[in-house]
């Protein structure tokens, strides 16, 4: 636990954004503190396998609040499968704010 938070980070990049919502940031005060910093979020990976039906979350609710928490600074996303035209918008909308 004494690595800085830039290593990580960089450890934490590794996984996707569902992981790191759903699992990394319960781990421990350090793990949330670093995947809450948006620099965290400027690539976002939204992946799936295509079947909604099995997931006990809300892709679309995810992808939204991973926006959110790049606080604008979103260069690369990742939304296969489930994007529709209201949530690229969200996107969108948040980037120029």
């Amino acid at each position: 636990m004494e690595l800085p938070e830039g290593i990580w980070a960089n450890i934490l990049h590794r996984l996707g954004a569902v992981e790191i919502l759903e699992t990394a940031e319960k781990v421990c005060s350090k793990w949330r503190r670093v995947c809450k910093d948006p620099s965290m979020w400027r690539v976002i990976d939204m992946w799936n396998l295509g079947d909604l039906s099995e997931m006990d979350y809300d892709l679309e609710v995810m992808c939204r609040y991973a926006v959110d928490r790049s606080q604008g600074e979103v260069v690369d996303i990742n939304l296969q499968y489930f994007a529709t035209a209201q949530l690229l918008e969200y996107i969108a909308e948040s980037q120029e704010n």
